[in-house]
C-alpha cells in the first residue's frame, strides 16, 4: 500500500482507511476511478476500464458496527428490454470486511495480501460473468 495510506494521523475513520485501500487496489488492477464519494458511514465509487467486457464497476460500502459491508456491482452492456427494465445486466458480489482485521489502531493497513486477494478474486468473478453474457 502506498505511504499516503499509512499513518493518516487519525484524520479518517478506520472504515475510510479500509475503503481507500480497496480503492487503491482496484486502481492498481487497471480500473480508473471516475467517481468517488467517501461519506460518514457509506461510500460509493465507480470505475471504468477500456478493455473490459464490463461497462463499469460500482462499489457501494456501508459501515455496520465493526464491519464494512461492500457490494461490488459489475454492469455489462444492456442487450435487451429485460436488461433495461430489471437490471439483469448487473452482477452483485457482496463482501463483508472486519475493519479491525485490516486497519490497525494507528490507522495502518494490515493483512494487505489477504485484502488484495479478496478484491482480485471479486474483480475476476465480475469479469468472468461479463465474458459469459
Amino acid at each position: 500500500m502506498s505511504d499516503s495510506m499509512k499513518g493518516t494521523s487519525g484524520s479518517a475513520g478506520d472504515d475510510k482507511s479500509l475503503i481507500v485501500a480497496i480503492h487503491q487496489i482496484i486502481e492498481e488492477s487497471g480500473w480508473k476511478g471516475i467517481e468517488t464519494n467517501f461519506g460518514v458511514s457509506s461510500h460509493n465509487m465507480v470505475y471504468i476500464k477500456p478493455d473490459s467486457h464490463l461497462d463499469k464497476i460500482e462499489i457501494k460500502a456501508t459501515v455496520r458496527g465493526n464491519f464494512l459491508d461492500v457490494n461490488f456491482l459489475g454492469s455489462t452492456p444492456k442487450k435487451g428490454l429485460l436488461d433495461k427494465v430489471f437490471d439483469l445486466n448487473v452482477q452483485d458480489v457482496p463482501k463483508s470486511f472486519d475493519i479491525s482485521k485490516y486497519v490497525s489502531s494507528d490507522m495502518n493497513i494490515q493483512n494487505e495480501q489477504n485484502l488484495r486477494n479478496i478484491v482480485g478474486v471479486v474483480l475476476k468473478e465480475l469479469e468472468n460473468v461479463a465474458t459469459e453474457r
